[in-house]
């Protein structure tokens, strides 16, 4: 009886010290993705929502010349690159704070003359010159884009928001995929 206990006391030990564990390196994690991703770490769009929003977007560019296409957040660039290689007469800026995603798409957009990243706060940014905006940022940064880049924006330039809405603006489109993780919105401003 006694082994079963001392057998009990070393298990119960053993998951307690993993759960220190792991509880520590996510910490860990947290406090050092805070401190150089700045906002949130880089997620890119579903595949199925990043098609039906690049389709939706190209038919508004082919009907326009010499717009301007921002991306608050670029991450990878994966929304940017293949507009900016598909119409060049339009001028795509991506911005991302986050190191490796950055020099990644800068890297990728080396040779495309109209497509620009920035390493930069898109919060202190003005971006009354945008025709289209996209953004997949979490709902607090959400609340942030209505409260300082919405009063910016010109009349009828699109905004894209990928996942969260913006809280207090009516889209004029709800484009769901099937799921709520497939879902954006479009508004025109």
């Amino acid at each position: 009886m006694l082994s079963f206990l001392t057998f009990l006391a070393f298990f119960l030990a053993l998951i307690g010290s993993t759960v220190i564990i792991v509880l520590g390196i996510a910490g860990a994690y947290l406090i050092i993705a805070g401190k150089f991703m700045c906002f949130s770490p880089p997620v890119p769009s579903s595949g199925k929502t990043k098609k039906a929003m690049l389709e939706h977007a190209a038919k508004y560019l082919e009907q326009h010349e010499n717009l301007t296409v921002t991306d608050l957040g670029s991450g990878w660039g994966t929304l940017l690159l293949p507009l900016a290689k598909h119409f060049s007469s339009h001028r795509f800026v991506g911005y991302e704070l986050a190191n490796l995603p950055y020099y990644i798409s800068k890297l990728r957009a080396s040779r495309l003359k109209n497509l620009q990243f920035k390493r930069q706060n898109f919060f202190n940014v003005n971006l009354s010159n945008s025709n289209i905006i996209f953004c997949f940022l979490l709902p607090s940064a959400m609340q942030e884009c209505e409260d300082k880049i919405l009063p910016q924006l010109k009349q009828g330039t699109l905004i894209y928001a990928n996942r969260f809405p913006l809280p207090n603006m009516e889209p004029l489109q709800t484009i769901s995929l099937g799921s709520a993780y497939e879902t954006f919105y479009v508004y025109r401003v």
